[in-house]
C-alpha cells in the first residue's frame, strides 16, 4: 500500500491553537510531528507512505489550483489529511472532546477512517466517529480516484485533549498506523514463480492428465490399435491415452504399423 500523508495548514498559517503546560501549541507544527511520526511507523511495518511537501500548505495549493499537480493522488492507495479541532479554550474540567475523521460524500464507507478513530479513542480520547464533508483536499483527492480522508486527532485548545495527547504522542501516532493498517485491504502478493517450480507444476500436471480416463468416442480405435499392437503403454503396461504424444512415441507406432 503507498500513502499519502498531509499535514494540514503551514507556510504561514499556523492553523487553531492552544495553550497547554505553559506553552502555546500551533496546529501546523503537530501536523508535521504527526504525519513525520505516521510514516515512520507505516515504513517499519513494510509500507509505503510519503508525505506532502511540508513547506506547503495543500489548502492553498487547492485555491491555487496547484494541488493535483503536486499531490498526484493517482499514484497513491490512500490519502490521510491530519488536522487539530479547536471550538474554544475551555479550562480543564476532565471532559476531553475527542478525536474524528471526515469522508468525502461520495466515497464509500471507510474502514481506515473507523478504525482509526477506534484506536486513537481506546488512548483515551472520546469517539466523535467518522463523518462526511467533501474539504477541499479530500475531496479533490477522491475525485481523482484515491481514498481520503481528514483526521482531526483532537482538540488543540482544550487541555484534557492536550494532556492526552502529548502525554501519548507516539502511541497517537501508532494508533493511526494501525487503523490504516488494519481498515485498508491488503495488496494480493503472487509468490514469485522460477523455473523449477513451473517444472514441478508442469510434471504434475502431465502426470494426472495421463490417469485421466480415455473418451468414449474412442473406443473402436483404440481396441483396434492394442489388437494390433501399435499400442503396448510404458514398461508398467500403462497405456495413458490421455497424456501428450512426442515424436519418439509417434515414430514407434508408425515404425510397428510399416514393418
Amino acid at each position: 500500500m503507498r500513502i499519502l500523508l498531509i499535514s494540514g495548514h503551514g507556510a504561514g498559517d499556523s492553523g487553531a491553537t492552544g495553550t497547554f503546560g505553559g506553552r502555546a501549541w500551533h496546529e501546523a507544527d503537530e501536523t508535521r510531528r504527526v504525519t513525520a511520526a505516521v510514516a515512520a511507523d507505516l515504513r517499519a511495518a513494510g509500507w509505503e507512505a510519503e508525505r506532502y511537501p511540508v513547506d506547503r500548505n495543500a489548502y492553498e495549493d487547492y485555491r491555487k489550483g496547484t494541488l493535483a499537480a503536486i499531490a498526484q493522488f493517482a499514484r497513491y492507495d490512500y490519502v490521510l489529511e491530519i488536522h487539530f479541532n479547536a471550538f474554544r479554550a475551555d479550562p480543564a474540567d476532565g471532559q476531553a472532546k475527542g478525536v474524528e475523521c471526515y469522508v468525502p460524500t461520495a466515497q464509500e464507507d471507510d474502514d481506515a477512517a473507523a478504525e482509526i478513530c477506534r484506536r486513537v479513542a481506546a488512548l483515551g480520547l472520546p469517539n466523535r466517529g467518522v463523518k462526511r464533508k467533501n474539504w477541499s483536499v479530500i475531496a479533490a483527492a477522491q475525485r481523482a480516484g484515491t481514498p481520503a480522508a481528514l483526521l482531526e486527532v483532537c482538540f488543540i485548545d482544550d487541555p484534557d485533549d492536550m494532556a492526552i495527547y502529548t502525554g501519548q504522542f507516539d502511541a497517537v501516532a501508532a494508533a493511526i498506523a494501525a487503523g490504516l493498517m488494519a481498515g485498508l485491504p491488503e495488496e494480493e502478493v503472487e509468490d514469485e514463480m522460477t523455473y523449477e517450480t513451473f517444472c514441478q507444476y508442469l510434471d504434475r500436471y502431465l502426470a494426472e492428465r495421463a490417469e485421466w480416463p480415455p473418451s468414449a468416442w474412442s473406443a473402436e480405435a483404440r481396441e483396434w490399435a492394442q489388437a494390433e499392437g501399435l499400442l503396448r503403454g510404458d514398461g508398467d503396461g500403462r497405456l495413458r491415452y490421455r497424456s501428450f504424444v512426442t515424436r519418439e512415441e509417434l515414430a514407434e507406432v508408425l515404425y510397428r504399423a510399416l514393418a
